[in-house]
């Protein structure tokens, strides 16, 4: 029986397995990430000089989060659910292909109308402004092949384009590196890695439909997707919006090279989480539609007690080896007390601790009260980044902490309160 089971994970069948080959393909990834980032950060000496990448990572995925990731959690919930069901899922495709097409074509158009003011309130060099536009964009068929990795179960190629995404930010920065471009050659790996990724894994073969579908509209995608873009909204400025609001709050060039370096620092565990929680909502629809309630309740509470013990793990480790870690990882010259790297550690753990409870009100169809969690959260940060007063990354950090804490504990009351409520 157990052969039976193994066989089975191994072509994607099972939900656990699924998820155990995304979280080993996103384990190698975040380690690739690590050396990205630490290449980075040694080659461009001082926090000073990484303070543009800095700005480029968050700034990138923070846009990225907030387009891209609706049609993929789109794509992951209807098509797995009319494959699951033997209905054709055609229609979805089609739908989230032509909202994410007009969204691409709307961002292009005011990325180049406040391009000037991006250069100067956020980026300072015009390069990077335009590097900028160009990963967000192309990103955005990187993430649809991940919804559609998800719907249809294959984690194995959604993993191999996401490993093959993170290499590729290493093999091209190490040549770039160098060919002596100095801070281009990061830039320039953002920029292909979603190409890589792309043209390195394609979807394979599917059953096809039993029967067919209902019709599905933009206007019923956008109807799922629209709270899911105001949760990444939230979530992203929360978890990666710290960076940009120190460059805008006046921080200098070392307080936002030390700070994107020690929130990336502190989130490896995360970039290999996230991807890993962005999968599991297929997973939780389904254990909804065939066991009820009382199936995704069980569902979800392992997922969340997973996801709190990594959480501690992230909390304590940040604690014994945050400093140590920080200069072994980015050099001797990026310093930072063990206090801000526990603060910005518990906002990852919270940050996942939300992420998994959304993906539970996605699967029930409460997207308006996932979407509410995170509203409350971002607020509760922004009220205490102006009545708190410390040093500008501490206030920075300590806010971020407080909104991601209220954001979960808001996930929680949610979830507990839709019980046997019908979706709006």
């Amino acid at each position: 029986m157990r052969g039976v089971r193994f066989a089975s994970a191994l072509k994607g069948q099972g939900p656990g397995a699924g998820s155990l080959l995304i979280g080993l393909s996103f384990a190698v990834s975040g380690a690739l990430t690590f050396i990205f980032i630490g290449i980075s950060t040694h080659a461009l000496d001082e926090p000073a000089g990484y303070a543009p990448i800095a700005l480029l990572w968050n700034s990138t995925f923070l846009v990225v989060q907030v387009l891209w990731v609706a049609a993929t959690q789109t794509l992951g919930r209807h098509v797995a659910e009319r494959e699951a069901r033997g209905e054709d899922w055609g229609p979805v495709v089609s739908s989230v292909r032509r909202w994410q097409a007009a969204l691409l074509v709307g961002f292009l158009i005011v990325a180049l109308v406040t391009s000037p003011y991006l250069t100067r309130l956020v980026f300072e060099d015009f390069w990077i402004t335009a590097a900028f536009v160009a990963a967000v964009a192309l990103y955005a068929p990187e993430y649809f092949r991940r919804g559609i990795f998800n719907g249809h179960r294959q984690p194995t190629r959604m993993g191999a384009q996401i490993l093959a995404e993170a290499a590729s930010r290493v093999v091209v920065t190490l040549i770039l590196l160098a060919a002596g471009l100095g801070v281009a050659a990061p830039a320039i790996a953002i920029v292909l890695a979603p190409v890589v990724g792309v043209l390195a894994v394609r979807p394979g073969r599917v059953r096809p439909a039993e029967k067919p579908g209902e019709p599905f509209s933009v206007g019923k995608a956008l109807r799922f997707a629209g709270p899911v873009l105001v949760s990444m909204v939230c979530a992203q400025t929360l978890a990666s919006g710290g960076v940009v609001l120190a460059g805008l709050m006046g921080g200098t060039k070392a307080q936002v090279g030390l700070l994107g370096v020690a929130l990336i620092f502190t989130r490896i565990p995360q970039y290999v989480m996230s991807p890993v929680i962005g999968a599991l909502l297929p997973h939780a629809s389904r254990a909804h539609a065939t066991g009820g309630r009382a199936a995704l309740d069980r569902f979800t509470l392992r997922a969340a007690g997973v996801v709190g013990a990594v959480g501690v793990l992230m909390v304590g480790g940040a604690w014994l080896l945050g400093e140590w870690g920080l200069k072994v990882f980015a050099g001797a010259r990026y310093q930072a007390d063990n206090s801000l790297l526990v603060l910005l550690a518990a906002l990852a753990a919270f940050y996942l601790l939300s992420e998994t409870l959304n993906q539970a009100l996605y699967a029930l169809g409460r997207g308006r009260l996932a979407a509410a969690g995170w509203v409350a959260g971002l607020l509760s940060a922004a009220l205490c980044v102006l009545v708190l007063r410390a040093d500008l990354i501490e206030r920075i950090s300590i806010s971020l902490v407080i909104g991601a804490a209220v954001a979960a504990l808001a996930q929680i009351f949610f979830y507990l309160a839709a019980r046997g409520r019908p979706a709006a």
